[in-house]
């Protein structure tokens, strides 16, 4: 829980109840930490609310639901997305479900997360996806947050097949980013990356993507280019 500014505790807090007819509780069986519980922790996030406990990369089993609640119901294994989002006003009829009006990210910023034994989850039917008895919780853990975080920045960035196309970072949020592009097989992928471990890293594991140090990613990328650069970043 974020008591204060550099600061979470490890507290005690009553169990979440429905307090909405779209709300489910969730009994959490595995969460992540991701880098914006630690933006939160250094103060970067001004609208984090202290006393909020953090977390919003979550799988769990549903416990109890709303009346208003349809597609889960109590014991369905299910991912949690990291965004609230009512599904009905006018950026989330376009998409845009991080700027619902009525959402967001509220979970583990402005309504108590996932770092911790249950979690209520606002407009369940929209926040919660089931996960088949094929999928584990380890599998399904980045769906709600770091991987719909790289699938998203690959669909907009309008990947064609003649494309060189660089991520800039190889932490986790590039690597689930990195998977994303290759799915639309462009002709070159870069990966430009400072830390000599993740660039060991790429190198062992994606053979076929290009990796660079800062210093030398623009020469490269101009001669993969015919001078031009980056057709996606």
């Amino acid at each position: 829980t974020y008591t204060k500014p550099g600061r979470f505790e490890l507290i005690e807090k009553p169990k979440p109840e429905i307090l909405n007819p779209k709300d489910a509780v969730v009994r959490v069986t595995l969460s992540s930490i991701c880098s914006s519980d630690l933006h939160i922790l250094h103060g970067a996030v001004p609208k984090a609310e202290i006393g909020i406990t953090v977390g919003h990369e979550l799988v769990g089993v549903v416990e109890a639901v709303g009346s208003e609640v349809t597609k889960v119901k109590p014991g369905d294994r299910v991912a949690v997305n990291v965004e609230t989002f009512c599904g009905e006003c006018f950026y989330c009829r376009r998409g845009y479900v991080n700027n619902c009006t009525s959402g967001g990210w509220m979970l583990g910023c402005r309504i108590d997360g996932g770092q911790a034994e249950y979690v209520r989850v606002p407009y369940a039917d929209n926040g919660l996806t089931p996960i088949t008895d094929n999928v584990s919780d380890e599998q399904a853990l980045f769906v709600g947050d770091i991987l719909a975080t790289g699938y998203w920045a690959a669909k907009i960035s309008e990947i064609f097949e003649e494309d060189t196309v660089l991520i800039i970072g190889a932490g986790p949020t590039g690597l689930c980013t990195l998977e994303c592009v290759q799915l639309y097989q462009p002709h070159n992928i870069v990966v430009c990356e400072a830390d000599k471990s993740r660039r060991h890293f790429v190198r062992q594991h994606y053979p076929n993507v290009k990796v660079l140090e800062p210093t030398k990613c623009l020469e490269v990328l101009k001669s993969l280019t015919e001078g031009r650069g980056a057709d996606c970043v």
